[in-house]
């Protein structure tokens, strides 16, 4: 049976986990169908279907879009996400779109959020005081 041949049909594919180990470093981008966890530092884009956990040892500095986050360590940047988790030793700093947003006692987020299709309009503005 040679490499190329017809009995070597392309298999349904199984998208895993892409993990940055701790004390690696990578900047650039990463687009993946699957999962990625971080305990190390990335700096750049990430775009993945699934999920993004950052562990508590995980640094993030840049932008995400996925489906699930879950935060453990400390990120900054731009957020495209459905629901978010900032567990009690997160720390979120930015701004993002979310869908659902929980966050722990102790976690931290220091930025701008806003609720997809949210309905909801601040009046504070428009408030005079005399």
């Amino acid at each position: 049976m040679g490499i190329f041949s017809k009995s070597n049909k392309k298999s349904k594919s199984n998208h895993g986990t892409t993990i940055i180990g701790n004390g690696t470093i990578i900047k650039g981008a990463i687009e993946t169908e699957g999962s990625i966890f971080i305990d190390g530092k990335f700096e750049g884009i990430i775009v993945a279907k699934k999920s993004v956990t950052i562990g508590n040892s995980g640094e993030l500095l840049g932008e995400i879009k996925t489906k699930d986050l879950i935060v453990s360590g400390m990120i900054d940047g731009m957020f495209d996400i459905k629901n978010i988790t900032i567990l009690e030793t997160g720390k979120v700093i930015g701004k993002m779109q979310y869908d659902e947003l929980v966050i722990e006692k102790n976690g931290i987020f220091d930025g701008i959020g806003k609720q997809k299709n949210s309905t909801l309009n601040s009046q504070y503005n428009k408030l005079e005081i005399k």
